[in-house]
């Protein structure tokens, strides 16, 4: 077995969202898991790798996980004992996956998000509100963080946007 167990599981309110009725899960792992982290991209849709800090962000069981070399966050999670037993689903979902690497094809190409102002130049710079965020500054760093889509905002509609967005790995 890769991944034994995993150790000081902490429990709170997610940062990112304060007051929220859900738990976010933080905890240690037994073993640097970072050679999976190639295998992990390769099998799970819309995950990314990253270079710095090196770590492996994907959806898995209905839970967005963290994961770095050798700890994990993970949310969300009604109750401890949930987070505790999400962990478990995910160290055998790692250990399956080790397991069986030689069959899979590694992932290694590195999520590069687009620079917020980069994005920023390209909008209308109108404050106006329409794609549910309260500045174009406040978009534009959601939409490098993938978070929303272009079509939020009606000022990118153009054909001579949506070639620039389309060069800088938007489109």
């Amino acid at each position: 077995m890769f991944i034994k167990t995993y150790s000081d599981l902490s429990t709170g309110t997610p940062a990112c969202h304060p007051g929220a009725p859900m738990l976010g899960a933080s905890f240690k792992l037994d073993t640097d898991i970072s050679q999976l982290f190639p295998y992990i991209n390769a099998v799970i849709k819309d995950s990314r790798y990253f270079d710095k800090p090196h770590h492996i962000k994907f959806s898995f069981d209905e839970k967005i996980w963290v994961l770095y070399p050798e700890n994990g966050v993970g949310a969300p999670f009604e109750t401890r004992g949930l987070a505790g037993d999400g962990i478990n689903r995910l160290i055998e979902f790692l250990n399956d996956l080790y397991a069986r690497k030689v069959s899979v094809n590694p992932d290694h190409e590195k999520y590069k998000p687009v620079p917020v102002l980069e994005i920023f130049k390209l909008l209308p710079r109108t404050n106006c509100g329409e794609c549910d965020f309260p500045t174009c500054m406040a978009f534009a760093a959601a939409l490098s963080k993938g978070e929303v889509s272009c079509d939020r905002c009606p000022g990118l509609d153009t054909p001579e946007i949506e070639e620039k967005l389309f060069n800088i790995g938007l489109k």
